[in-house]
């Protein structure tokens, strides 16, 4: 066992889809998916993150995988204990005499008990100190913008779990609305669109991998089409269909439009000051589902304004994260 005086700082992004892991000086070192394979009992974990997610829709029943997380909100203490221990271990190996100051991404939503819980599993995992920051206000720092000046920002964010949409200034949150639908929303949708229009049963590493190639709001890609293994919901037999992107447009749009609509009643809280800077800026969109091919320029026609994305939205809010550890002063001068 390896032994140091201080252990590293680090920030960890707890998504429900994904967890990003910054280490101070050497930036980011992990990034996995937020996933537990336990045994029969919910007594052992068997393994964690990219090697659980391989093994979903192909486990036994004496095994089975789980998410801790659930729109961005712990749901198990344990195992979100287990998961945080797992990316402790990788950041600081052995043992050490003086425990790490952690930084987490929390949702903006998230409620003075639920923020608890994931202080409480971040203390018992092996931290000194835990920083809470709204994942939002840490995307704006990851986006190179200024949420500590005294000027409104837009920031939109679409998670695996949950969309929400909120109005930062002086690192404080101006307005806030968030609803329950997501990456993992447009899965199930898909999922559905197979079972019931072409009586094909697929899994959801298929149905995310569809969402990421095939689904699109561009017209010009209407034609696009894509060859999708499953099996028969008649025969149980292995089945291959065909199916163009404008068919899985019905899986999408009414997302899209109730994304519009969440954009809609955060502009309407917020001053008319805070309105002519959003109308001047535009929106900033971070998150894992920016990538959905047209949804961008969908929520532009829609509402009027420019939307601003990022070289990678994936990970925004673990790089301001990481600009909060390491200047922590600047995060905390508005919030005392």
């Amino acid at each position: 066992m390896s032994f140091r005086m201080i252990a590293s700082d680090f920030a960890i992004d707890l998504g429900t889809s994904n967890i990003l892991v910054y280490k101070k000086g050497e930036g980011l070192i992990a990034s996995e998916p937020c996933f537990l394979l336990l045994d029969e009992n919910n007594t052992k974990v068997l393994a964690i993150g990219e090697e659980a997610k391989a093994m979903l829709g192909k486990t036994h029943e004496k095994i089975h995988i789980v998410r801790p997380i659930s729109n961005g909100v712990i749901t198990d203490f344990n195992l979100t204990e287990a998961l945080l221990n797992y990316f402790f271990k990788k950041v600081n190996g052995g043992f050490s005499f003086l425990q790490p100051r952690v930084v987490i991404c929390v949702p903006s939503s998230i409620t003075d008990i639920q923020a608890r819980a994931v202080e409480d599993a971040a203390l018992h995992a092996g931290s000194r100190d835990v920083i809470l920051v709204d994942q939002t206000l840490a995307a704006a720092y990851g986006m190179d913008l200024s949420p500590d000046e005294p000027r409104g920002i837009f920031m939109l964010n679409l998670g695996a779990g949950i969309s929400e949409a909120s109005v930062v200034s002086l690192n404080g949150i101006i307005s806030t609305k968030s609803i329950d639908k997501a990456g993992d929303y447009i899965d199930d949708e898909i999922v559905e669109f197979f079972r019931n229009k072409l009586g094909l049963e697929i899994g959801k590493n298929t149905a995310e991998n569809v969402k990421k190639n095939l689904v699109s709001l561009k017209v010009s890609d209407k034609n696009n089409t894509m060859k999708v293994d499953g099996r028969d919901l008649e025969t149980a037999m292995p089945k291959t269909v065909e199916v163009k992107s404008k068919d899985l447009v019905e899986c999408v749009m009414p997302f899209a439009n109730d994304i519009c609509e969440l954009i809609y009643e955060v502009l309407e809280k917020i001053p008319p000051e805070i309105s002519s800077d959003v109308k001047k800026d535009g929106i900033f969109l971070t998150g894992g589902l920016t990538g959905l091919k047209g949804l961008s320029e969908y929520i532009s026609d829609r509402t009027g304004l420019r939307v601003n994305i990022s070289e990678d939205p994936l990970t925004d809010a673990i790089k301001g994260a990481g600009i909060i550890l390491d200047n922590p002063d600047r995060f905390v001068k508005y919030r005392k």
